[in-house]
């Protein structure tokens, strides 16, 4: 029995775990062995402690055609609902991952194609992208959320447009419309795409997912509710440790600022009195009384955070 083939496949380029619907013969199409491999690799990659980001594309000209509907004339009102629920389960997989999502548009990107890209954190596109979400030409709607996170990022009207109709939505209007943050030449697109990888893997891990959470939610919540629920997510980073890290790293950078800026800096930061005024420096402490002193301003310090500073 010869080897199924992989339909998505994964490439790890450091940081950054790409994932490529890879059924070129069908603009890349999503079959239920798509949707459970492609779920298998997403479980991998949040697994791997090395992957900082993901990059979804497709192989070939496609991004993803669509699901593949060989068969679909023949299902059962159950076997819909349950293709459904595959889908959604698969697109809330891709928006809920704690790692960020870009997705590299590279072709057509259609139907549940376009359902992925709308789960995306972010999305550049080739000037060869095109999108549309054409189900209700075949008596169908789209099943994977697309009715949902559509209006959320293009509005009602626009959405309304492009599900009703089936209308096709180029790379520039794309961006135009809120569906794409980037359009580059399609020779640009996994350079352009690396690049912002790169700068995405700088950031905290345990702070990219705390954001990403923050931000999917921004439009579920209240506003009084939204801002509780930053606050816990700003305090799950400190829980994390990640910010003490980070902010040590800051401070052991070498100073990269001009003459001007040091300048200007040095005009802010409080100097010493005594030094001020020219008197001569104190002489330097015991090293047993150095690490009093500070374990004595450490508790001061503790004590004032505990005030409520608009008390």
């Amino acid at each position: 029995m010869a080897e199924e083939k992989e339909t998505v496949v994964f490439e790890k380029k450091g940081r950054v775990g790409w994932l490529y619907f890879s059924r070129p013969e069908r603009m890349n199409a999503l079959s239920s062995m798509s949707m459970r491999s492609m779920w298998s690799h997403l479980s991998g990659v949040e697994a791997d402690a090395e992957i900082r980001v993901v990059v979804i594309t497709g192989r070939g000209d496609s991004f993803c055609a669509g699901m593949d509907m060989a068969g679909m004339e023949r299902a059962t009102p159950l076997a819909a609902r349950r293709r459904s629920r595959e889908v959604q389960m698969l697109t809330n997989r891709v928006a809920d991952l704690s790692l960020p999502t870009i997705a590299a548009v590279n072709g057509v990107a259609m139907g549940v194609g376009l359902e992925i890209c709308l789960a995306c954190d972010l999305v550049v596109v080739s000037t060869a992208a095109r999108f549309a979400f054409p189900e209700a030409r075949l008596g169908m709607i789209p099943c994977g959320g697309g009715t949902q996170r559509l209006a959320r990022l293009v509005g009602l009207r626009r959405a309304r447009d492009m599900i009703f109709t089936g209308r096709i939505v180029g790379a520039e209007q794309a961006v135009e419309w809120g569906l794409a943050n980037e359009v580059v030449a399609g020779e640009e697109l996994t350079a352009t795409v690396d690049a912002l990888a790169e700068r995405l893997s700088m950031g905290g891990r345990i702070a990219l997912y705390q954001a990403k959470r923050c931000l999917n939610h921004s439009l579920d919540m209240d506003i009084n509710r939204g801002l509780e629920y930053e606050t816990e997510c700003f305090t799950t980073c400190f829980a994390s440790g990640e910010p003490a890290a980070g902010l040590r790293r800051f401070a052991a950078e070498p100073d990269k600022a001009g003459p001007e800026d040091k300048e200007s800096s040095a005009d802010i930061v409080p100097q010493d009195s005594s030094q001020a005024e020219g008197e001569e420096e104190a002489p330097a402490a015991e090293e047993g009384e150095e690490e009093v002193a500070e374990e004595e301003e450490l508790a001061r310090e503790e004590e004032e955070d505990e005030d409520d500073i608009f008390e």
